[in-house]
């Protein structure tokens, strides 16, 4: 192997990754998808080889609350808006080929509009694919990569944001919205429902395994998503999960296991919630509306947040969200004074 290939082909793949956000073309929004599908199949034969794999196990870890965490959050977002997409698409795909399969209602129709609906099946049959795609690239990529490479994905600013996501998918894919996602010939747009589901139980497997001898931030994250969570989804999936034999026995009894840490979490977080009661307004998060643990002061709009929640919002916009003033993570200004409060209280509560 090339010396300078083996240090730097994989950091340079992930840093084209995340500077391609913003190519100056009117059309940079589309362009990045395309280029970024082509960059995440470079890596996956990269991860096959154990000198480029080591390389970026390497860099995950050097750069884990910085450059890997940005890319972590554009990877998110692009599988987030892309498969959201394709979401969308197939129940109007399938509307349209079921409507097509009544011949004498769809003859009876007037040929201009039979045209129109004709074209319009072509451009979201054309867009599905392209979705579906650059979309499983994304989850292979994050299937493969978190069997050794979890830290970034734990980090208080990215946990909830990887939870989210994975129960957001988790809802499409066994949530009661799923018979709409049916298409005939679904291999045809690169749609394998079955084997996403294999991906995602895995992603929540391997951010659980890494999660047991951390804080334990991750079921947490996963529980706390008042959007998407419920335990039924979780209990679809390992039946699912079951029946198919999407993933090994082993992983299965983990999964199994990892739902019942989900629903003591649940217990936990509601006898806390009855605990605290009512909580003042200057202890919750202004954006979030949830209590702050670490709260941090803005310098410019003088507004106090949890550290968390800024941190999550500078990865994606480096501005103060209240005045849009320029804001980076080593300008926010520790509230230790508020931070203590905080503690007492939740002492005193306890008591």
């Amino acid at each position: 192997f090339n010396l300078l290939a083996k240090e730097c082909l994989v950091s340079h793949l992930l840093r084209l990754y995340v500077d391609i956000e913003f190519t100056g073309s009117n059309t940079q929004f589309y362009d990045k998808f395309n280029i970024r599908h082509h960059i995440g199949e470079m890596l996956e034969y990269l991860w096959s080889i154990p000198v480029h794999k080591e390389s970026w196990k390497k860099l995950s870890n050097a750069e884990a609350d910085r450059f890997y965490l940005k890319f972590l959050n554009m990877l998110v977002n692009d599988a987030i808006y892309l498969l959201d997409e394709g979401m969308k698409r197939l129940p109007e795909v399938r509307q349209t080929l079921e409507a097509m399969e009544n011949a004498e209602v769809w003859n009876n129709q007037p040929p201009q509009e039979q045209q129109e609906r004709e074209s319009a099946l072509r451009q979201n049959e054309d867009a599905l694919r392209h979705d579906l795609l650059l979309a499983n690239v994304h989850i292979n990529l994050m299937e493969y990569t978190t069997v050794d490479i979890t830290r970034a994905f734990l980090l208080p600013e990215m946990v909830e944001r990887i939870a989210t996501m994975l129960n957001y998918f988790l809802r499409f894919l066994v949530g009661p919205e799923r018979k709409k996602l049916k298409v005939r010939n679904p291999e045809k747009y690169g749609w394998d429902p079955r084997k996403m589901l294999s991906q995602i139980i895995r992603i929540y497997l391997h951010l659980a395994r890494a999660d047991k001898d951390a804080s334990g931030s991750f079921v947490t994250a996963v529980t706390r998503d008042g959007r998407s969570y419920s335990n039924e989804l979780f209990l679809e999936a390992q039946s699912i999960g079951d029946r198919f034999r999407l993933v090994s026995v082993e992983e299965l009894d983990f999964f199994a296991e990892f739902i019942e840490k989900l629903q003591s979490q649940v217990e936990v977080d509601e006898k806390e919630d009855e605990m605290l009661g009512e909580i003042p307004d200057e202890f919750l998060d202004p954006i979030q509306y949830t209590l702050m643990r670490d709260p941090v002061t803005l310098p410019s709009s003088k507004v106090t947040v949890d550290r968390a929640t800024i941190q999550r919002h500078l990865l994606s916009d480096q501005t103060d969200p209240f005045n849009r003033s320029k804001l980076e993570i080593k300008d926010l200004i520790p509230d230790l004074e508020l931070k203590e409060k905080i503690k007492s209280w939740i002492r005193d509560q306890k008591k």
